[in-house]
């Protein structure tokens, strides 16, 4: 039988809670990479949850989740602080990200584990080193994008005609609209396995990506998140202050993109200090309202534990790495030529929508699976492959083992 990682007193419901709801920003945004993010989307309702993906959830949502991911890294080494089981860890999930990364290029869980092993590598190092890192690291994008600006070919284009064009083109000859199940895989093959640092001029490049993991682990090892969730008024409070902040940034940058035709997903500017004025001011509306969400999520699933809302969150939480695969096979069916072939075909309004249900959908499976298990399947297997022998499977009275 396996063993917790962690003393049944250190299961945080509020972290797994916060977990849950990241899993919908992340779902959110890669349904509009399948073709929802066209500006070729004019109408009214479109445009309004087209604003609403952008200014909310796009890049604070990998953000929280990376936040996540840096805490339950110290949870982690509070319990079990072998290397070599970290180190199987890890290499376990690369193991699940090359075969998630073969079916869906947005895969995250590669660049999570290689990025892990840097984790393994810093973690021992003082505050006064790793934080430094975490800043430098963040600043990486817009530095590096003002020095070079080629970001190579964009797929973002703000000419209306141009965008309809690409999305009709994209519904007749794309790939995932007309290509089989192993022409997907064997194309996405080409581009494995992840390198950390190639995207170091866009936003949600791996040195971003580490320096959230960092924030997530001081944050945990100073106690700052324990004494938040000791305080839930007080971090609701300051969470709202820093989304107030960041939604008043977020609608700079929008003036800025109406302004310049700013885009920081798009073609760079040619004036070096707009381009990075506008990228300045993204990063930091990013990072302050991927922290708010952080915060005022840690007060709020606190101070409602008991509503069945926060319950099937947690539940979600626990079942991450399960609950990720499955929304990755469920939109690609549904998107993808072999499926039903939904490829650039759904707007803003309707991924959203879509998005919401399936989400609902797994809330409800994922309550269901833990009245029987003590984990997912993919949660097994990730505990099974770290600790070498089979965890418990079956549902006991006793506290549930984090996976």
């Amino acid at each position: 039988m396996g063993r917790p990682l962690l003393k049944p007193d250190q299961r945080r419901g509020e972290i797994d809670a916060l977990r849950g709801m990241a899993l919908f920003g992340v779902l959110l945004v890669n349904l509009y990479g399948f073709g929802a993010d066209s500006v070729a989307w004019e109408g009214g309702l479109d445009r309004f949850f087209w604003s609403l993906k952008h200014v909310v959830f796009e890049s604070k949502f990998w953000g929280l989740f990376s936040l996540l991911f840096g805490v339950a890294f110290w949870m982690q080494t509070q319990s079990d602080d072998n290397v070599w089981r970290l180190s199987r860890r890890f290499a376990t999930l690369l193991l699940f990200g090359l075969c998630h990364a073969l079916l869906f290029e947005g895969d995250i869980l590669m660049l999570y584990a290689e990025l892990g092993f840097c984790l393994l590598a810093l973690y021992r190092l003082p505050d006064r080193v790793l934080l430094p890192l975490a800043l430098a690291c963040l600043l990486v994008f817009p530095i590096a994008h003002g020095i070079n600006p080629d970001r190579g070919g964009g797929d973002v284009t703000a000419d209306l005609e141009e965008a309809r064009l690409w999305l009709q083109e994209d519904r007749e000859a794309s790939l995932y609209v007309s290509g089989s199940f192993w022409e997907i895989v064997t194309e996405h093959a080409h581009y494995l396995p992840e390198i950390p640092w190639e995207d170091y001029q866009w936003p949600d490049s791996g040195f971003a990506v580490l320096s959230f993991f960092l924030f997530g682990y001081i944050a945990a090892r100073r106690g700052w998140v324990w004494r938040l969730t000791s305080a839930p008024k007080k971090a609701a409070q300051i969470g709202l202050m820093l989304g107030f902040v960041g939604l008043c940034l977020m609608i700079v940058e929008r003036y800025l993109a109406h302004r310049w035709g700013f885009s920081v997903f798009g073609p760079s500017l040619e004036d070096p200090l707009h381009r990075l004025l506008g990228d300045g001011v993204y990063l930091l509306a990013t990072t302050l309202l991927t922290l708010a969400w952080f915060v005022l999520g840690l007060g709020t699933f606190v101070h409602y534990q008991h509503l069945t809302w926060v319950k099937y969150l947690v539940d979600l939480g626990r079942l991450s790495l399960t609950v990720y695969l499955m929304q990755s096979l469920i939109f690609t069916t549904l998107f993808y030529g072999y499926g039903l072939g939904l490829a650039y075909r759904l707007g803003p309004a309707a991924v959203t929508a879509l998005a919401m249900t399936v989400f609902a959908v797994q809330a409800v499976l994922a309550r269901c699976w833990l009245r029987c298990y003590a984990m997912g399947p993919a949660e097994w297997l990730w505990r099974y492959a770290t600790d070498l022998r089979p965890p418990i499977w079956r549902r006991r009275p006793d506290p549930m083992p984090i996976p």
